[in-house]
């Protein structure tokens, strides 16, 4: 198994007239969160919950070589 860092990205996005925080999963799942007044509203949010992009270590499975005709 290999190992590697992921982790999820926060960024503030404006939509109309009002403010969201973009949330940017490792499984690449986006969800937007919150309706905020000013893009400094949001950006505190995210400042409030920085753990939630903190980096965490992963086990990834290794592909298996292909078998060849005659393996067995």
């Amino acid at each position: 198994m290999s190992m590697r860092n992921v982790h999820t990205q926060l960024s503030p996005v404006q939509q109309a007239d009002i403010w969201r925080v973009r949330i940017a999963w490792p499984n690449r799942a986006v969800h937007y969160f919150g309706k905020f007044t000013a893009e400094k509203d949001a950006t505190a949010w995210i400042n409030a919950h920085a753990w939630l992009a903190k980096p965490v270590t992963i086990d990834e499975p290794r592909a298996d070589p292909p078998r060849q005709s005659g393996d067995e």
